[in-house]
This record gives structure tokens, C-alpha cells and sequence, in this order.
């Protein structure tokens, strides 16, 4: 600090020019010497806070020199009382606790010397001397009243601007959840779209030429109608293939019900569509959590992966919760695959993006003849 240093200058100016016809007689050399020695002690006194903390006992040690330094320093020239002013100051920068309190009583009496005039007038008139130094008490009292309500607002203050960061970051938090669940809605919403224009459209359409390939007649050469044979076969397969599609595209909503309920409909549904035994096993899982349309998601594709794929005769799909993680697990007895050659296809990529874009992640496990496992694991 630039001012201790000024007002010590100051009041040794003040000391030498001045008259003192109430001081001590005493030699001018000498009262120079405490100032000396106060203007030597405030940069040591800064570089022991910088490199220490408040209160420190090297910081004790130095402030008590400097005070008794500064108690004869007024005793030879009263007019350091205008540098004493800074232990008001210097209290609650260098100490802590009740040391605060000892140093602003001590430069109250301390000032109080030198205001009226040095020991010959203390001795002389003593109430002019206990007047000074009860207005410097009051004075100090009322600066660390003052000390005291500043800290009070200064800790209000932090306290508000982090309960403002914390709201800020919870509406970020929240703002990022509601773009996301529009996301997701956008996409069912599209998904919705694309499964009633396939339903309508394509769909129907196949219907209508699948009806119209069943009227043609027999009077038609053999091979006419092995060709028509063939296009009705095809027809059928590519309305099957789209009645998956939109099984697959349309949106099943959890909506009042629970996960395990959601995947009993869904399997329920999807055996008697291609006639295969599929079970669902959800005992111990719970009702609800998080990401459940992610894991309902997960499982439609992986049925539709079974039903053009793996010619299995019985699914089983198991839910279950673990270590912080819900887990569901679908298992089929087809004929397995080549991870390696499916790795890429198969649906297995989007089912994987589902998984890890919720934090999670998809497991697959298989070999040639062996039948295919599929793991999805979420935060539960």
C-alpha cells in the first residue's frame, strides 16, 4: 500500500518543521530514528503477508515491533499520530481474532498521545488526553462496526452471484433437456409420418396388386402363370416387409404404463405377426426410469433383426437392473452370425447410436449356429 508510506513521511515532516514547545525536549536525530525504522518495517511487513497468510506468527512478531516502534516514535514527535491512523487499517489486514480488536485499541490510545500533544501535556492534563483517547475508542468501534457490515454484505453478495451461476447452469441444464425432448419428439413425429404414408401408400398398394395378381384366371399358359406365381410372391414379401416397417416406425408410447408392460404388448404383438414364441422376463425391474423409450426402441429393432434374419424359432427378452444400469437383454436360437460381417448392418448401428447417445452402450454376441445375444445398457 502506497499510503502508510505517505502519512509517515508526512507526520516526520510535520515532526521537523513544526514547533513543539509541548514535546519532550529531545534531539531532532533521534525522533528521526523510529521513523526510520517504521518506513523500513512496511515493505517487510507487505512481503510477509504476500508470502504468508493473516495472523501468521512471523506477522505477529513484526506488527508488535511495529507498534512499539510506534509508541515511542509519538512519544518524541506527536505528529506520527497522523501515520498512527493507519493501524485501523493495518488491524484486519496483517491480524485476525481478537488481535484485531487489541491493535484498534491500541492505536486509539496511541493517537490520542500524540493529538494532545506528547507526554508533557498527558502529564499536565490528563482529561484532555482521556477525552481523545475515548473519541478514538468510539472511532475504532465504529470502524469495525463499519468493517464488520461491509464483510456481511460483501459475503451476501458471493453468496447471491453463486446462487445466480448455480441457476444460470440448472437453466442451461434445462434448456439443453427441453431441445433434446424436442428432438426426440421431432423424430417420433416423423417416425409417426413415415410409418402411416408407408401404411397408406405403399402398403395398400401392394395389397391392391397382390388382389389383382389373385384374379387372374387360368386360362393362361404355364409359364404366364409361374410368372404371375413369382410377382404374387414377391408382392406378398415386400408387404410383409412393409407391414415390419411400420411396426418398426410406429411410435409406441409408453404413455400411463411402464417399460415392462410396454415390452409385453410389444412382444405379444410381434409373435403373433411371425409366429414365433417370444417371452418377457421383467421380474425385479422397476416399473419406471429413465431413457425407457430408448430401451423400447432398442427392442423393436431387434425383433424386426430377428424376424427377417435369423430364422429363430423362440425370443426371449429379459430386463433387469444392475449396478446403477438397466439392462435388457434379447436372446434368440437362430442361426447366429459372423459378428465381423454384421458389424455394419443388420440395424446394429442405430441400435448401438441409441445406446451411447443416452450414455449407454450395446453389446452383441454370436457366433454361426449358435443363435444371437444382444445387450443394451443404459443409466438406470
Amino acid at each position: 500500500m502506497v499510503i502508510p508510506p505517505v502519512l509517515l513521511l508526512l507526520s516526520t515532516v510535520l515532526g521537523l518543521v513544526l514547533p513543539r514547545e509541548s514535546s519532550v525536549p529531545h534531539d531532532g536525530l533521534w525522533a528521526l530514528l523510529p521513523s526510520t525504522v517504521l518506513l523500513a518495517l512496511r515493505p517487510v511487513l507487505e512481503r510477509a503477508l504476500a508470502a504468508t497468510a493473516p495472523d501468521h506468527p512471523l506477522l505477529r512478531l513484526l506488527y508488535a515491533l511495529h507498534m512499539a516502534t510506534l509508541a515511542v516514535g509519538v512519544a518524541l514527535n506527536p505528529y506520527l499520530c497522523v501515520y498512527a491512523f493507519v493501524g485501523y487499517i493495518d488491524g484486519e489486514r496483517f491480524l485476525d481474532g481478537v488481535r484485531i480488536h487489541v491493535v484498534m485499541v491500541l492505536t486509539a490510545l496511541i493517537s490520542a498521545a500524540g493529538q494532545s500533544g506528547g507526554l508533557v501535556v498527558i502529564v499536565a492534563a490528563p482529561w484532555l488526553y482521556a477525552i481523545l483517547a475515548v473519541v478514538n475508542l468510539l472511532l475504532a468501534g465504529g470502524m469495525s462496526r463499519l468493517a464488520s457490515e461491509r464483510a456481511i454484505v460483501l459475503d451476501a453478495r458471493e453468496q447471491a452471484l453463486e446462487e445466480l451461476a448455480r441457476s444460470q447452469r440448472e437453466n442451461a441444464r434445462l434448456h439443453e433437456e427441453l431441445m433434446e425432448r424436442a428432438r426426440l419428439a421431432g423424430v417420433e413425429e416423423e417416425r409417426g409420418r413415415l410409418s402411416r404414408e408407408i401404411h397408406d401408400t405403399v402398403a395398400q398398394g401392394l395389397v391392391g396388386v397382390i388382389r389383382q395378381l389373385e384374379a387372374v384366371g387360368p386360362d393362361i399358359d404355364e409359364a404366364s402363370r409361374h410368372r404371375v406365381g413369382i410377382a404374387e410372391e414377391t408382392a406378398r414379401d415386400a408387404l410383409l416387409e412393409a407391414r415390419r416397417a411400420v411396426e418398426a416406425l410406429s411410435p409406441h408410447q409408453l404413455g400411463e404404463g411402464d417399460l415392462p408392460g410396454a415390452l409385453g404388448v410389444l412382444v405379444a404383438r410381434w409373435a403373433r405377426a411371425h409366429r414365433i414364441v417370444a417371452t418377457v422376463d421383467a421380474d425385479g425391474a422397476a416399473a419406471n426410469g429413465p431413457h425407457a423409450e430408448v430401451l423400447l426402441r432398442i427392442a423393436q429393432e431387434a425383433l424386426a433383426n430377428v424376424a427377417r434374419h435369423s430364422g429363430a424359432g423362440t425370443v426371449s427378452l429379459t430386463l433387469g437392473d444392475r449396478d446403477g444400469q438397466r439392462l435388457l437383454r434379447i436372446e434368440d436360437d437362430g442361426v447366429g452370425a459372423d459378428l465381423e460381417a454384421v458389424s455394419h448392418g443388420h440395424g446394429l448401428d442405430n441400435m448401438a447410436a441409441r445406446a451411447r447417445a443416452v450414455g449407454g452402450e450395446l453389446r452383441v454376441d454370436s457366433r454361426p449356429g449358435q443363435g444371437l445375444v444382444i445387450t443394451a445398457r443404459v443409466p438406470a
